[in-house]
């Protein structure tokens, strides 16, 4: 028998090219065994995965919003019923606020009014002839015409005589 060098460092020596296919060819039931252990791995991997899948599936459909997917839509419509009913109530209330505003400036500006100065008894007297305001007796004299105006009507009248008030002073 010869042994060459190739043989002396090799880790597997075969005799013959027969022997060498044998050893590099692994049998077929090694082959099989080989599947069979990576078919019954892969399938429990794919049902620990399908397990998995389904108990994400099962926690997300116990939740509220997909039980009961219109809960939050109907609660939001609430809501905005609630916010409408105080708005309105609250514009209602400054309405009344600013009626009761302007009818107590509008008092105020009647009383302020010349005409609602005539009203209480006063009287609008102006000189005929130019039509000025009259505020002191000394600027008339007797026969001057003058327009006096109430609060309903007005009369014209001529000055028969001045006294002369703003001699108190």
């Amino acid at each position: 028998i010869d042994v060459t060098l190739a043989d002396l460092v090799a880790d597997v020596r075969a005799l013959t090219p027969s022997e060498a296919a044998e050893r590099i060819v692994p049998a077929a039931d090694e082959l099989l065994l080989g599947l069979r252990s990576r078919e019954q791995r892969l399938r429990f991997a794919l049902r620990r995965r399908a397990t998995y899948a389904r108990d994400r599936l099962d926690q997300f459909a116990a939740r509220r919003a997909f039980r009961r997917p219109f809960d939050r839509l109907l609660n939001a419509a609430r809501d905005l019923d609630a916010t409408q009913a105080r708005a309105t109530r609250a514009i209602k209330q400054l309405q009344r606020l600013a009626r009761h505003r302007v009818q107590g400036m509008s008092a105020q500006l009647e009383s302020l009014s010349p005409l609602g100065i005539l009203a209480r008894g006063y009287s609008l007297a102006t000189r005929l002839d130019d039509n000025r305001l009259i505020t002191d007796a000394s600027t008339l004299q007797p026969g001057d015409r003058v327009r006096t105006r109430l609060a309903k009507g007005e009369f014209v009248s001529q000055i028969e005589s001045v006294d002369g008030l703003n001699n108190r002073e």
